[in-house]
């Protein structure tokens, strides 16, 4: 028996440095400007504009260097053969440029340094200077918050009312509802505001593939007819933040499941092993080699009435702790 444990502790030893060894290779390019380093890079900057706004008593002529930066940045990014001047990362680290040199603009500062760039860059690419309300996107809105209210209690218990289903109605939920579900998953706080996070549902045919990749759905194999595999982009993150990608895909994992509640539907998480490249699901869904997967969420209609576990979550005080 202590042979077998041995030999089991070497195995998933190796598996996990094998495992370290393939992240750290699709990592070792990160110094090299290829489109998504330059993409990720193109929105930390963006998103530093919009924290140093929220920081009282930011001064008016910061984020000079930066923005030299992220011109450089999107410059080369439009050179790039795979270059979409519609996706996301371009049209936001463009809105944040204008917006910073508007903001320069309104405050008297000069921008003769970046506005013929920045105008030359739009123009090559299509961007239209003036489409987008700077109000609503890459800048800040003032807001508040609300006191206590009955809204806020029916959060509590919409949070405290989610619970895993394994039971559904093999009737599907339509890619419209799939739609809103994901456009309120959103919502979930990134890293830097990189939506580094990814979500691939699958189908009639590929839903058998998932669900024989899936570890912990054994005896209720045939109650699952729809899955999402939550995965996260680790071409997004340095090798200073090595693995920072499973928090980000944690964080966007919670906010899926609660807006699958949000219409009503049911789900389970079922965690994915770590080393376990699963190729035939990959395959089968399309997910990138540069994705790593997070969970995998068997999700449906639930039926009229099914079982559920009552097990009580941990009193506070063996969670919590406060310092002096």
């Amino acid at each position: 028996m202590k042979d077998l444990w041995a030999v089991k502790l070497i195995y998933n030893r190796l598996r996990r440095a094998l495992f370290a060894s393939r992240i750290n290779r699709l990592l070792g390019n990160e110094d090299q400007k290829n489109l998504n380093t330059l993409y990720r890079d193109a929105l930390l900057i963006a998103h530093s504009f919009e924290k140093a706004l929220c920081i009282e008593g930011c001064r008016d002529d910061f984020g000079t260097q930066k923005a030299d930066r992220l011109l450089d940045y999107l410059t080369l990014a439009a050179k790039d053969p795979s270059f979409d001047n519609h996706s996301y990362a371009f049209t936001e680290s463009m809105a944040a440029l204008e917006n910073w040199l508007v903001r320069r603009a309104q405050l008297g500062l000069d921008c003769s340094k970046w506005q013929p760039g920045f105008e030359s860059l739009a123009e090559q690419t299509s961007y239209e200077v003036g489409r987008i309300d700077l109000s609503d996107r890459a800048g800040i809105v003032s807001d508040s918050f609300a006191s206590v209210s009955d809204c806020d209690k029916y959060a509590i218990n919409f949070i405290n009312g989610r619970h895993s289903v394994r039971s559904f109605d093999p009737a599907p939920v339509p890619q419209e509802t799939l739609t809103q579900v994901v456009e309120l998953a959103q919502s979930a706080p990134s890293a830097c505001n990189r939506q580094p996070s990814r979500v691939y549902f699958s189908g009639p045919k590929s839903a058998q593939v998932v669900s024989a990749a899936v570890r912990g759905n054994k005896g209720f194999e045939q109650s699952i007819f729809q899955w999402a595999v939550i995965t996260t982009d680790t071409s997004l993150f340095s090798c200073a933040e090595y693995n920072q990608w499973f928090i980000n895909g944690g964080i966007y994992l919670q906010s899926f499941v609660l807006a699958l509640k949000a219409y009503g539907i049911g789900s389970c998480i079922f965690q994915w092993v770590v080393g376990d490249l699963g190729k035939e699901m990959r395959s089968s869904l399309g997910i990138s080699t540069n994705e790593a997967i997070i969970a995998v969420v068997g999700f449906g209609y639930p039926k009229e009435t099914f079982a559920r576990p009552v097990a009580q979550r941990m009193p506070v005080s063996e969670v919590a702790s406060w310092a002096d």
